[in-house]
């Protein structure tokens, strides 16, 4: 078989380790697969190609449901498809294509070989999470996410945990190379396994801390409208849309809901600016409780400074607006157009018909104080993919909310690994988190990432939870990517190392 095409298959097979499927066992088989096939090459060139190609499967693969937001208008949008599709995931591939070229240019043989690849790899993932604002979706650590080793995200963050998998698969690459020594190779399949073996314990040894039940567990319910994308914003449906809202919240009232959820966007009616609407809320709760509901937020309506916002308004039973938090990272092309003057002559505009876009929120404090409710931060939707970004170093909160609109990301893969993506942010900050989205998958997760109880995806229907106990501080809540980043560069100093030796 053609060398090309090993490497494309060797990046479906990891895409198999994402959700729905993860299949976490092909990590090594994709991973090292991959090794192998860069090992072989002759040149730097040869190397960014065999990682391109590794990428483009990868990406491709597990990143299939990219064209399911053009559908949602397929008059003006689906001529893209056939453009954005490739475009995306090749151009994602090229993080893999020049990790792959630096380790060629920097691995010399032998022993460096792996840890030269791992390290270079996951440079490149670690810039495909930053670079022109970032996209760290899908990285291939969160095909753990339903085994122990996850929990080490608690330390080291999903970056961490993908550097020790990329790791693995390529010392089991290693370990498959007929031409070393049987020494060497045994020696390759040795770490492998102490490593796998270790990340294997001090996850279980995690699962298996007992956490003392809240004393006065906070009830917290969940609104899943699933509500179709294409039909969200009609005119017509609106005060549907937004009376099944109302229904389905004093029904979560009714069972004790001290907090109730709705969904990103959830209804088009500016909350703040209608006290009407604010009326019919407060009178679906019970006293004391409150509504966090996903909505739009303006300011400066009608002059030249007009903003739009999209936000969380925290709205009381007395119908006041208590607090409210404005997305800070907005999704190019979704919520906003880089590049507008010039990109717009190409035909290319917001999925979102929304003159200039959506504002993006100040960089402020997100941990959110309400009354008779824990602190808290929220993420709104895209924000979720972001680790760091959640809260500052050090910050303590009790819990995260995180409300989305998964119906941008069609009825398979992507809303389901956008909730792997949020069950990994509980973990790294050792507090429970809970979820609601508009098709699904609402849930509530507990500081393991466990997800405690759920809706079915593309259900409607609510959800009514005990807020989980927090594990308490973790190791990358204080310091998060700094200890993944001294770990690189140890790793690199290794690789370095070993070249040295022969």
């Amino acid at each position: 078989m053609p060398r090309w095409l090993l490497c494309i298959a060797a990046g479906l097979l990891l895409a198999l380790t994402q959700a729905p499927l993860q299949y976490y066992a092909l990590l090594p088989v994709g991973i090292g697969g991959l090794f192998l096939q860069w090992r072989k090459t002759a040149s730097v060139k040869a190397a960014f190609l065999c990682g391109w190609l590794g990428g483009l499967g990868y990406f491709a693969g597990s990143m299939y449901w990219i064209a399911e937001p053009f559908l949602v208008d397929v008059a003006t949008f689906g001529w893209l498809i056939p453009i954005a599709v490739p475009l995306f995931a090749g151009g994602l591939a090229l993080f893999w294509g020049a990790g792959f070229a630096l380790a060629k240019r920097m691995s010399g043989s032998g022993a460096a070989e792996p840890v030269m690849l791992a390290a270079c790899w996951m440079l490149f993932e670690a810039l495909r999470g930053v670079v022109f604002t970032g996209f760290p979706w899908g990285l291939p650590g969160y095909a753990l996410v339903d085994v122990p080793p996850i929990q080490l995200a608690a330390m080291i963050g999903i970056t961490g945990v993908t550097l020790l998998t990329l790791l693995v698969g390529c010392l089991a690459g290693a370990a498959a190379v007929g031409t070393a020594s049987l020494k060497a190779r045994a020696a390759f399949a040795g770490a492998a396994v102490i490593l796998t073996a270790g990340a294997w314990g001090i996850g279980q040894a995690r699962l298996d801390v007992e956490l003392p039940p809240r004393s006065e567990p906070l009830m917290v319910g969940m609104v899943q409208p699933n509500v179709d994308q294409a039909l969200k914003w009609k005119p017509e449906l609106r005060n549907i849309h937004f009376n099944d809202l109302i229904e389905k919240t004093r029904a979560l009232s009714a069972q004790g809901a001290q907090v109730v959820i709705w969904p990103e966007a959830a209804t088009p009616f500016p909350i703040a600016e209608m006290a009407d609407v604010r009326e019919m809320i407060a009178a679906a709760l019970r006293p004391g409780a409150v509504v966090l509901a996903g909505g739009i937020r303006v300011d400066g309506r009608g002059t030249p400074e007009t903003q739009v916002f999209n936000s969380v308004l925290a709205v009381d039973s007395n119908a006041q607006v208590i607090a409210q938090y404005d997305k800070q990272h907005l999704v190019p092309f979704g919520e906003y157009v880089p590049f507008e003057n010039l990109v717009s002559k190409f035909g290319i505009r917001s999925m979102i018909t929304l003159p200039g876009g959506f504002t993006a929120g100040a960089k402020e404090d997100r941990i959110i104080n309400i009354p008779n409710v824990p602190p808290f931060v929220s993420m709104i939707c895209y924000e979720a993919i972001f680790p760091s970004e959640i809260l500052e170093k050090h910050a303590q909160v009790d819990w995260l909310v995180h409300i989305t609109n998964d119906a941008w990301f069609g009825k398979i893969a992507g809303p389901q690994q956008h909730l792997t993506q949020a069950r990994v942010r509980a973990i790294e900050r050792g507090v429970p988190l809970a979820r609601a989205a508009n098709t699904g998958i609402s849930a509530m997760l507990d500081s393991r990432g466990t997800v405690i109880d759920s809706l079915k995806l593309n259900t409607s229907g609510v959800l009514l939870s005990p807020l989980p106990p927090a594990h308490g501080d973790t190791w990358y809540g204080d310091f998060e990517e700094t200890i993944f980043i001294f770990t690189l560069i140890l790793l690199f100093g290794f690789a370095f190392l070993l070249n040295r030796i022969k």
